[in-house]
């Protein structure tokens, strides 16, 4: 036993042990009670499970644990060894001198302890006095245990007021006063009428007092009610949620603390609408075409005459439906027997027409954004006929076969075509060389016409002409004629005699002198035949004489002219047998005179027939004025004759029998202008293309992810989100078939009509998958709409590259790539040699292999393998190009001897083994070599590109500027709109529309210079091989001469007018919003090719995708104004479309520099700022100047 004295220094250390074990057995149990809380509270938040019995077993639980604890510490027994072996631990001095005096027993009989005994113990008491045994329990670990005693009674306390019902003893004031109230409840919207497939938003306030949760239950009558439950926000006392899309009528009620609300209904109403629009086409039945049905479509592209059945299908039936066109009068609809919601009208297609569709339901209901519907209607062109050979007046002896040619087109078929000829003043003789002829394409016209056989005689006028008929607009045969030519019989022999002194000669030009004058009025009198048989055919083609007056009124005054100096002439003629020629043709001119008179007071064409008979036997009368016998020298004088006639006399003396080829050429030139226009349209039709093939690709891929998320879907909430997801995408389809028949709009255009037939016809195909993909979304079939967008997907691209390879000449890719190969190759060798630049700066030789050299020594192996494939596909290109394009075969050539001459791959060879073996200086200088061949064949390879490629700097320049004149457009729409247009401070801002307009003018001036104008004096060969035009730059159209074009009437080149008088088929309200704006007024087609004009001349993936980006982006903006007629949001414009477009143009600007000159001042370290940082550099350089 202890002694007493013991027993009371270790009585404070025995029971400050015990307070420690109870505050660590109860903050134990606590935490193990807390863990079982935070389960059952995560488990009703997690799955809703909720037990009142496991909350309560957890409060008796935690209740009974700490009775344990309490019972066990009070019935804890004093262990003096395990406290004496802690103060031992704590004070090592002691020894074991404390455990031997807690262990120590009487020896005694009395009870006493022995001398020893006692000496231990009074040693162990000594020691205690002199030492603080207390602090061998730390305060410190007593403290932290009983703290976290406390902390986890309160979050168990805590978590128990959370699982079990609310104390009242807690809230005694607060009960009181709420007890005597029930809840005060207001519901919004309460009952209420909704747009079918709109959501609705459910509010539930409370006043005064709140319960913990609300829930919405909704469902149509009868059926099964939807259960919701509502949110609050923080101490908020509404609760809400929203039922995202309504599409019947509904009941809802609130249910709160054990109660609920009323019956609420939401009462659905539906607007009239369009579902979709179907449209039959009966072409005229000289077209011989079948009838066409497109479905689901808003414009369509007709034949004058065709008549057009549109079928409307409406989502309900409807009071009134009509299309109201933007003048004239509006046209009613018929129901459809069957389907009350189907319409129908018939429109016989005159002209162009835009209609609105416009319905009204009984109640009264309107469809806010009437769909807007575009026929488009192509002229029934006349025949085009076109000579070939020989286009321009002969002179042909009366033994000679005449070689006509000549070649007809027409859009559809011509029932027939042939030759007319006449002599002056007789009948004309009708050939016919063709007849019932289908025309894909052009159909030559060709006849021998013996004048033998006519018998002609010297002195005598024949014309001829070339004439088609076809079926006009009226279903009548109409007849178009080419431009009449002259066949001037001369005798069968001229006599060119040698002057033999300058006296002879001066005699000569006397006699010459006396005959010009009846050469000029022949010629005058030619150019009167010209201008009355234009007006002839012009009045036949217009159905009157009456547009052609004012210049019928000029051809009667010339007439009348020619006719006194006739007169004149025949008085001052000293030559009797002249004098009376004189008189004939006088008589044969009043005869004219009477006819074209008679013509302009009746309005009859009939009148010019006999005066265009006249008209040529006077000019017949005037041939004979001619000189037969020529007396010819040389001299020195460069006063030569400029008569058409002189002219035919030394084409004689030359013999120029190459005339016929030589004008083939001149043709052939001529028509550059044409083919230009086609390259322009074919560029158009491409990019819209790749654009389709583009966005059809993005919609497959969304089709996967929408599949793939719906296999995983399993709440109803996520169904619905995929609904509206495939709601979304079936829009952007039926977006893209709004854009595929735009583009089948630009391939039925009779300047595209003949070339794109077939590809049109593909189109069609690949119009069909989109909209059966669209069907399938509708019903909501995934699977199979990816397998339709995915097959139209496919036939675009096809299509892409058909026009690619079409639009693009024979190297022209080859060329593009070799660059691009060259370029990549000299910038790797840069940077070989910035590598080992720093690895000689590192000094880091050793003896043994370096790792980094043997790195270098690969990518200089790949490098030369890089060479090597390059001068095989140089070699390739330059021996087919031989024939065809000879200065690319050259360049190419010059190319490949001079870096054969340079060794560059053994350069690049040794320079290889030189990094291996770790020599860095000598691989250094071996490097340098390969380097400088490098760069002569990447220049040389760039020179042979501009040959056919053209002029990059000058695609840049000319991108730059279309860029501007872009901008400049939507930046004045967005300040006629009232908009927040871009601030005239801000840098690289374009200038003026007149200034911007001049540069691109001369820009394009630059451009034209290189691509062989009219009135080049070289040939079309030279042209094309020493001025290429620039790389991507649409050709300008040029004009066409009305010699070679035989077709009447106008014909507009270039970039098809729109048909409507604006640029987009689809909008809102008639001229609502900026009727010229690119983004809400009818420009927007305009502005739209503009981009797609800057993307074919930029050669740079990034900048062609940046300008994508930007069109898809404008198209979204433009279908949002379709979809709402709300107006844009301008800042949003300017930040997703102006700032973009503004940022590529600096872009090619510095492009440009690095292009113009290797000197030139570049501004360094200016890559694009990525997406997500660009807000924050912009409101850095904004806070540059500021206060703070």
């Amino acid at each position: 036993m202890i002694e007493e004295a013991l027993r009371k220094r270790l009585r404070p250390i025995v029971n400050r042990r015990k307070r420690l074990l109870l505050a660590l057995r109860l903050s134990a149990y606590w935490l193990v009670s807390v863990l079982l809380g935070a389960g059952l509270i995560g488990a009703n938040w997690l799955w809703g499970f909720k037990s009142p019995v496991a909350n309560w077993a957890l409060c008796i639980l935690t209740v009974l644990a700490t009775l344990y604890a309490l019972y066990k510490s009070r019935r804890m027994q004093p262990d003096y060894k395990a406290v004496a072996r802690q103060i031992e631990r704590q004070n090592p001095d002691i020894h074991a001198l404390l455990l031997a005096a807690i262990e120590q027993e009487p020896e005694l009989p009395d009870g006493q302890f022995g001398y020893l005994q006692e000496r231990v113990i009074g040693e162990a008491v000594r020691h205690a006095m002199k030492h603080d045994w207390l602090r061998s329990i730390s305060t410190k670990k007593l403290l932290l245990a009983e703290i976290g005693g406390a902390v986890t009674l309160s979050l168990i306390i805590t978590m128990l007021l959370q699982l079990l019902p609310s104390a009242p003893f807690l809230f005694k004031t607060d009960e009181n006063v709420l007890a005597k109230r029930g809840y005060n409840i207001t519901v919004s919207p309460g009952d209420t009428n909704v747009e079918a497939g709109t959501p609705v938003v459910i509010l539930a306030r409370f006043n005064g007092r709140v319960p913990s949760k609300a829930s919405l239950l909704y469902g149509a009558s009868g059926k099964k009610l939807r259960h919701m439950n509502l949110d609050r926000n923080l101490d908020d006392p509404v609760f809400g949620g929203i039922i995202q899309e309504v599409n019947s009528n509904l009941l809802y009620y609130i249910e709160y603390a054990d109660q609920r609300t009323r019956d609420y209904k939401i009462s659905v109403y539906e607007q009239p609408a369009l579902t979709r629009a179907d449209a039959k086409i009966i072409f005229p039945s000289y077209t011989k075409l079948p009838e066409k049905v497109i479905k689901d479509t808003r414009q369509v592209s007709v034949v004058e005459g065709s008549q057009v059945i549109l079928t409307f299908i409406l989502n309900k039936a409807v009071a009134t439906a009509k299309l109201v066109p933007k003048d004239g009068p509006s046209l009613g609809l018929t129901v459809g027997s069957e389907h009350p919601n189907v319409y129908t009208t018939s429109i016989t297609a005159v002209e162009n027409r835009r209609y609105e569709l416009h319905l009204a339901d009984a109640q009264g209901l309107r469809n806010e954004i009437p769909q807007r519907f575009v026929i488009d209607v192509h002229k029934n062109l006349p025949p085009e006929l076109k000579t070939v050979f020989p286009n321009r007046d002969v002179v042909a002896s009366s033994i000679e076969e005449l070689s006509l040619e000549a070649e007809v087109s027409d859009d559809y078929s011509v029932t027939g075509y042939g030759l007319s000829y006449a002599l002056a003043g007789g009948q004309i003789e009708d050939i016919t060389l063709g007849s019932s002829l289908v025309l894909t394409e052009k159909q030559p016209i060709q006849h021998l016409l013996a004048l033998e056989e006519l018998s002609v005689q010297p002195d005598q006028l024949l014309t001829y002409y070339f004439w088609a008929d076809d079926f006009g607009p009226d279903g009548r045969v109409r007849r178009t004629s080419s431009d009449m030519y002259f066949a001037e019989i001369r005798p069968f022999e001229e006599i060119f005699t040698e002057s033999q002194s300058s006296q002879s000669q001066q005699n000569q030009n006397q006699n010459q002198q006396d005959r010009r004058q009846g050469g000029q009025l022949a010629q005058l009198q030619k150019q009167i035949i010209s201008a009355t048989w234009n007006i002839k055919r012009q009045a036949e083609q217009s159905g009157g004489i009456d547009d052609q007056k004012e210049d019928l009124g000029v051809v009667h005054e010339s007439q009348a002219d020619v006719l006194e100096q006739a007169r004149s002439a025949s008085a001052q003629a000293e030559d009797p047998a002249e004098a009376k020629t004189l008189q004939e043709a006088a008589r044969h001119m009043e005869t004219s005179l009477e006819h074209l008179g008679g013509a302009l007071e009746s309005a009859s064409e009939q009148e010019l027939t006999p005066a265009l008979a006249a008209e040529q036997s006077a000019y017949q009368e005037l041939l004979k004025l001619r000189q037969r016998e020529h007396q010819v020298g040389q001299t020195r004088s460069a006063n030569a004759s400029n008569t058409p006639r002189s002219a035919r006399s030394q084409q004689q003396l030359q013999q120029l029998e190459l005339a016929q080829r030589e004008n083939r050429y001149e043709t052939e030139r001529l028509a550059q202008s044409q083919e230009q226009t086609a390259q322009r349209e074919d560029l158009q039709v491409l990019n819209r293309l790749r654009d389709l093939a583009r966005r059809q690709n993005d919609m497959s891929n969304k089709l996967k992810d929408v599949q793939a998320v719906l296999r995983e879907a399993q709440t109803e909430q996520q169904k619905q989100e995929i609904r509206r997801e495939l709601k979304r995408l079936r829009e952007e389809q039926l977006e893209a078939l709004r854009d595929v028949d735009e583009l089948q709009q630009r391939m039925d255009s009779p300047e595209n009509r003949r070339r794109m037939a077939d590809a049109a016809e593909r189109l069609g195909q690949s119009r069909s998958g989109i909209r059966q993909s669209a069907e399938e979304l509708e019903q909501e079939n995934v699977s199979n709409a990816i397998t339709s967008t995915t097959r139209a997907q496919r036939q675009l691209e096809q299509m892409r590259d058909e026009f690619r390879s079409r639009t693009s000449g024979q190297f022209t890719e080859q060329m593009r790539n070799m660059r691009e190969q060259a370029r990549q190759l000299d910038e790797r060798q840069k940077e070989l040699a910035e590598e080992i630049q720093q690895q000689i700066d590192a000094e880091q030789k050793t003896l043994t292999d370096s790792g980094a050299s043997r790195e270098l020594a690969d990518r200089a192996d790949r490098q030369k393998e890089g060479v090597e494939n390059l001068l095989d596909q140089m070699k390739d290109v330059s021996e087919q190009s031989e024939a065809s394009e000879p200065l690319l075969s050259r360049k190419l050539y010059d190319t490949l001897r001079n870096t054969s001459s340079d060794n560059l791959d053994r350069a690049l060879d040794v320079t290889s083994e030189l990094l291996r073996r770790n020599f860095l200086p000598q691989a250094q200088e071996m490097e340098q070599r390969a380097g400088r061949g490098i760069e002569e064949m990447r220049k040389g390879v760039e020179d042979a590109a501009e040959s056919v490629l053209g002029d990059e700097a000058e695609s840049l320049r000319l991108a730059r500027d279309q860029l501007d004149e872009l901008i400049r457009q939507v930046d004045e729409e967005a300040a006629r709109a009232g908009g927040q247009a871009r601030q005239d401070g801000e840098p690289n801002r374009p200038g003026g529309s007149t200034a911007n307009q001049r540069q691109l003018t001369d820009a394009r001036s630059r451009t034209g210079r290189g691509q062989g104008q009219d009135g080049d004096p070289n040939g079309p060969a030279d042209r094309q091989a020493n001025q290429p035009r620039a790389e991507g730059v649409p050709p300008s159209d040029r004009g066409q001469d009305a010699r070679d074009t035989m077709r009447p009437g106008d014909r507009t080149g270039g970039v098809r007018a729109d048909p409507t008088g604006g640029g987009d088929n689809q909008g809102g309200q008639w001229d609502q919003f900026d009727p010229n704006g690119p983004l809400t007024g009818r420009d927007f087609r305009q502005w739209s090719d503009g981009l797609r004009d800057v993307e074919e001349m930029l050669s740079e993936p990034d900048l062609r995708n940046d300008v994508a980006r930007v069109r898809d982006r404008a198209r979204a903006i433009r279908a949002e104004f379709k979809r709402h007629g709300t107006e844009p949001q301008w800042d949003l414009v300017v930040q997703q479309i102006t700032h973009p477009l503004a940022e590529l143009r600096n872009r090619i600007g510095e492009e440009l520099a690095k292009l113009q000159s290797d000197e030139a001042m570049v501004p360094i370290d200016r890559d694009p700022v990525p997406g997500r940082y660009a807000e924050l550099v912009r409101r850095y350089y904004e806070n540059l100047g500021g206060d703070e």
